[in-house]
This record gives structure tokens, C-alpha cells and sequence, in this order.
């Protein structure tokens, strides 16, 4: 990841809802791009146990399931995986490159899409792949450390000069002028105190995540989550020398049917820690994040067949089950997916202020605040802001990391395109003035 240097600016010009790894890499390309952006969660970095984050809990590695035809996904992780080999240079217990075995028994599987990108790219039939299967790819790509590389996305912004804010913002309309606690109305060189002490911006970045299906003014109902549910273990022998990616996710488990059920992956982890995240679940509109064990038990024994060597060295006269291996947490996390697919686009917006035909969004009534705001008939006029416009990154599902940095380039290009092009049009119009 490239360093990022403090901004000129003293106060924030962008506000980006969502700390996830979509929030927190737009982020820093608008810190590139000479922006301040001030980022508001309910959820941090730091708040890496909490059940609605998805971004920490997460198996992270580079393997893009991008159709063949999906142009747009494709190269969002393309330009992802084409910056990641600086980050595992400069950061190697974040980033790491090692080989992926994708597994499967029965039919026909096409070459992946990336099969030029990647290094050592092989497909293996009989005889050559893994003990128990009839077919595998392999190649190298790269895991990374989901819970320290979000902390080292924060950090990076914090020594750039970006603020964070925790707070749960309920209405789009709210974040374009946003009430600030004393502290940083002071730090930005704000005026005002309580509801008067508001930092006002032209541009949202909206990386809610989840969060858009409820955010009054997004509101998109085909939001849905994607149940993960993972098993963290530690294994010196898998993840030391041995350490490999197993994506078992196309029919390692074939019921009676002859179909393929639930899958399965061996995910290791950066670093000297030897942890490993095993998977997995993919339960679509499923909101529970409460570890099941039984599906736990499932997991353990699914990547167990995978690679026997999680549950540690072969002993004399014990033979090895996945009864043996070292778990050290269970997890689940709710992937934020939408039914179209992610949204990476720029709407253009009227804000509404609060008021009687807005009574939904959060702040201070302007009814009855002055007689220029009144109508004839009594009751408060709307009053508005042209020019505001909320650039959405969201809905990306299972993909968030592998997808991350070509999003963040795509996103942060729409945001500064479109504020350079309102101070251009704010310049001429105050030169004709």
C-alpha cells in the first residue's frame, strides 16, 4: 500500500461513511488525490470482535470469482492484485504470496479468467492433484491478514491527518451537514457549539456496506448479507514451510444427489502467528451471528480432508483426525452483497434540510426559524443545497479485499472528477459576479 503524505487542508472536504476495507481505501486514494476526508462509523478499526463489521472476520486471499464475462469485477480485482505485490514487499506479515490449490472431484471446469495473471498457473488431472481428488489448479497468489491490514489502512490515514468518527449516521442528508462533538469542531476551526457546530460538505463517500439497506435516502432493498461462518486454528505444520490456499469450494461435499452442497477452503494467515481461517458457509439472507458448532464440526473435518496436516505431524501408532487440530476461535461475519451486483457509481442529489416534509432525517427543525422561511400557508419551507452529489461503493459481497484497491481507484476518480468540476463552476460563477 502505498504511503500517503498529511493533507494542505484544515478541514474535511469528503465525508466517508463505512471504516470497512471499501471505506478505508477510498480513503487514502482521496488523500492522494489532495482531499481530507473525515470517516464516520459506527463500527472502527479497533472494534474488530463486533458481529455487524464484516472486514476483520474475514478469510482473506486473492482468488477472484469474477465470470469470465464480468469485464467490470474483472478488472476491479485485476488492478487489486497488480498493487499488491508492493504491499507484501513492504509489509510482509500483512501480504504474502504463496500457492493456491483449487480442488474438485466431477465435471468440467473452465480455466479461470486469470489464469495469465497469476504466476505457475497449472491445471492437474488424475494422479497429479491433491491425495483424494481427481482434478486441481494450481497457482500462486496472495492471502493477506484481514484484521491487521484494516488497522494498517487506519493507521495510514491517521498519519496522513484523517479524522475518525464513531458515530451510526441514519440518513444520507445528515453526513452533508454533520453535528461534531466539541474536540473536532475546534481541530477543523468550526464555530458554534451543540447543534450549531456542523461541518458542512458537497460530496458523501457512501460505504455503508449493509448499512445502505436502512440509510434513509439510499434505502436499496436488494442489500442482502451473506452468512460466513469460519473456524481460526493454528497449525505449525500447515502453516509454517507447508503453508498453502486449498479453495474446496466446488463439490468437495457431493450428497446423495450426486450435487455439490457447502463449501470448503484453507485460508492461512500472513505472519509468524501459524493461524489459519477454515471455511466455510455461504448462506444467503441469513442475519444470525451466532456460531452454529455443528457446522463448525463440519468445517473442521471438510478441510481436515483437504490437508491432513492442520491437525499437526503423524505420531506412531495414532493415526491423525481433525479431532487433532488446534482451534482458536469460531467467527461469523455477514457478507454485504446486492443482488446487481456492487454499486460503484456518482449520483448527483438535492439535499433537504430537516424540516416538516423531511421528518425523517436527524437535526434541528427549521420550521418557525425565520419569516423568510415561511410559506403562505403557514408551514415551513424546504429549504435545499444544490450540487451535492454521494458517490456509492458498496454491495460487494464476498470479493471486498481482492476487489478493494481497484474499487478504491474507480470510486476516489468519480469523487475528485466531480469536486474539481463544481470548484471550477464555483470559480466562474463568482468571476462573473
Amino acid at each position: 500500500m502505498p504511503s500517503t503524505v498529511p493533507s494542505r487542508k484544515t478541514k474535511p472536504d469528503v465525508v466517508v461513511l463505512g471504516s470497512g476495507v471499501l471505506g478505508l481505501s477510498i480513503a487514502i486514494e482521496l488523500v492522494k488525490k489532495g482531499h481530507l476526508p473525515l470517516i464516520v462509523g459506527k463500527d472502527l478499526a479497533e472494534d474488530i470482535n463486533s458481529t455487524g463489521f464484516a472486514s476483520p472476520w474475514a478469510g482473506c486471499n486473492w482468488y477472484s470469482f469474477a465470470a469470465n464475462d464480468d469485464f467490470s469485477n474483472r478488472n476491479y480485482d485485476q488492478r487489486t492484485f497488480e498493487r499488491l505485490p508492493k504491499l507484501a514487499k513492504e509489509h510482509p506479515n500483512l501480504c504474502e504470496m504463496i500457492p493456491f490449490v483449487d480442488v474438485w472431484n466431477d465435471g468440467e471446469v473452465e480455466d479461470l479468467w486469470f489464469k495469465d495473471l497469476v504466476p505457475e498457473y497449472e491445471r492437474c488431472g488424475p494422479g497429479q492433484a491433491p491425495a483424494g481428488y481427481k482434478q486441481a489448479i494450481k497457482f500462486k497468489s496472495f492471502i493477506l491478514h484481514a484484521p491487521d491490514y484494516i488497522a494498517h489502512l487506519a493507521q495510514t490515514l491517521q498519519n496522513s491527518g484523517v479524522t475518525f468518527l464513531k458515530r451510526r449516521i441514519s440518513a444520507l442528508d445528515e453526513a452533508y451537514n454533520l453535528q461534531l462533538p466539541a474536540d473536532l469542531a475546534e481541530k477543523f476551526g468550526l464555530s458554534g457549539d451543540g447543534a450549531n457546530a456542523r461541518l458542512s460538505v458537497d460530496l458523501v463517500v457512501n460505504a455503508t456496506g449493509l448499512g445502505a439497506k436502512s440509510l434513509v435516502g439510499v434505502e436499496d432493498d436488494t442489500v442482502y448479507p451473506i452468512r460466513g461462518q469460519t473456524v481460526l486454528v493454528k497449525s505449525d505444520l500447515a502453516g509454517g514451510k507447508g503453508k498453502r490456499c486449498y479453495m474446496g469450494t466446488r463439490n468437495l461435499n457431493v450428497g446423495a444427489d450426486g450435487k455439490p452442497s457447502v463449501p470448503a477452503y484453507i485460508i492461512p494467515r500472513p505472519g509468524p502467528s501459524n493461524h489459519i481461517i477454515l471455511g466455510g458457509t455461504f448462506i444467503k439472507n441469513e442475519w444470525s451471528t451466532s456460531p452454529d458448532l455443528s457446522v463448525s464440526e463440519r468445517i473442521l473435518q471438510d478441510c481436515f480432508k483437504l490437508n491432513p496436516d492442520l491437525a499437526g505431524p503423524e505420531r506412531p501408532g495414532r493415526e491423525r483426525t481433525w479431532r487433532d487440530i488446534e482451534v482458536v476461535s469460531h467467527n461469523v461475519g455477514l457478507r454485504p452483497a446486492r443482488e446487481a451486483g456492487v454499486r460503484v457509481e456518482l449520483e448527483e442529489r438535492t439535499l433537504n434540510s430537516p424540516g416538516v416534509e423531511h421528518p425523517l432525517i436527524p437535526g434541528p427543525k427549521n420550521k418557525n426559524k425565520n419569516k423568510a422561511e415561511i410559506g403562505n400557508n403557514g408551514n415551513a419551507k424546504r429549504t435545499t443545497r444544490n450540487k451535492v452529489a454521494v458517490v456509492h461503493a458498496y454491495g460487494i459481497g464476498p470479493a471486498g479485499f481482492q476487489a478493494s484497491l481497484g474499487i478504491a481507484e474507480k470510486a476516489s476518480g468519480l469523487a475528485d472528477d466531480w469536486l474539481r468540476a463544481a470548484t471550477s463552476e464555483g470559480s466562474s460563477v463568482r468571476s462573473k459576479l
